[in-house]
């Protein structure tokens, strides 16, 4: 039985058909990280209850607890894409 080269590289991470990076993605060392902490904002500003449990300002005519954890939903949104665009691997 001979030795071959060519299947040892099919199971190595770099192999020479890869170019010497990760075959899908963004190698984890390149995509920044940093990013998943704009989580802790919308988490920390619903999860803490006596920050917005009272009923002025209204908006519109509804009290402040509720128009509060509801503005919350589109912020949240927001941040999601962002974060996932800044973090998907392209």
């Amino acid at each position: 039985m001979a030795y071959d080269a060519s299947r040892e590289d099919r199971f190595t991470r770099d192999g020479p058909a890869s170019g010497g990076a990760r075959a899908r993605g963004v190698p984890s060392g390149d995509r920044n990280h940093g990013w998943y902490w704009l989580f802790v904002i919308p988490f920390v500003a619903t999860l803490l209850p006596w920050i917005y449990n009272t009923n002025d300002p209204e908006l519109i005519g509804i009290p402040f607890f509720y128009w509060y954890q509801m503005a919350w939903v589109p912020i949240t949104v927001i941040l999601t894409v962002v974060v996932y665009r800044k973090t998907k691997g392209a």
